[in-house]
């Protein structure tokens, strides 16, 4: 409310999905985020909503492309000239360069495996932010091994595989691929029918005896490929 009042003083109403007439629904995706872009956008200019889920997948592209065109990422060199500005303003460089030092001197075994704890802990999301800290680090994550022993930690975490036989076992701790959607072309986790989840240590999302969709990123990609898509579809 802070930051509404120093928007705007006064009095502000707030609105929910039901008080926007004929604003499309979010059924089953994960697009809530584009959602709410898209009532922003429609009350601010004052338009008649006329998206619904299955153009999802355009709506997050053309506000990529906004976000990139109005705040356009900088060159290579700018992007050094600025690193080497705030490394001028940093004080303790030299502790911060022997910090740097200990990890390039740290036996691999080590990094490895404090690495793969990240990933535990964190999912998904830590392969994308180790591998932007340094060389070192993405060289670790990106290596095929190293993916393939953090899912199976993760599969191990989710899984009592002491319950059930070895062909159970052998069937579904399995790796995963890393496919290009037929669609919009983006790489994505394509998992085998089994076990799916973001890779956090103990959280399992689902279990799907087949493939939710088969060479697609996501349901807006299969849908927006000319396909039809209901939940009853999957045999869960």
């Amino acid at each position: 409310m802070l930051l509404a009042q120093q928007l705007h003083p006064g009095l502000w109403k707030e609105y929910g999905r039901d008080d926007l007439n004929g604003a499309p629904r979010q059924n089953w995706s994960n697009n809530c985020g584009v959602f709410v872009l898209m009532y922003t956008l429609y009350v601010v200019m004052g338009g008649v909503f006329d998206f619904s889920e299955s153009d999802m997948a355009a709506a997050r592209r053309w506000w990529c492309l906004l976000l990139l065109t109005n705040n356009p990422v900088k060159s290579d060199a700018e992007r050094k000239l600025l690193r080497k500005r705030r490394k001028e303003m940093k004080t303790g460089e030299l502790e911060k360069e022997a910090e740097a030092d200990y990890i390039s001197k740290m036996p691999p075994e080590i990094l490895r495996h404090i690495l793969l704890n990240v990933v535990k802990e964190d999912g998904d999301v830590a392969f994308f932010r180790l591998s932007l800290m340094c060389w070192l680090f993405h060289d670790v994550v990106c290596d095929a091994s190293f993916r393939k022993d953090a899912h199976l930690a993760w599969l191990d975490s989710v899984v009592n595989w002491s319950a059930y036989s070895s062909d159970y076992k052998e069937m579904y701790r399995v790796p995963y691929k890393v496919t290009s959607c037929l669609c919009c072309g983006d790489l994505f986790k394509d998992f085998p029918p089994g076990y799916i989840g973001d890779g956090r240590k103990g959280i399992l999302r689902a279990f799907y005896s087949t493939k939710e969709f088969e060479c697609y990123c996501s349901a807006d990609c299969f849908i927006c490929d000319g396909n039809h898509y209901s939940p009853k579809d999957n045999n869960l």
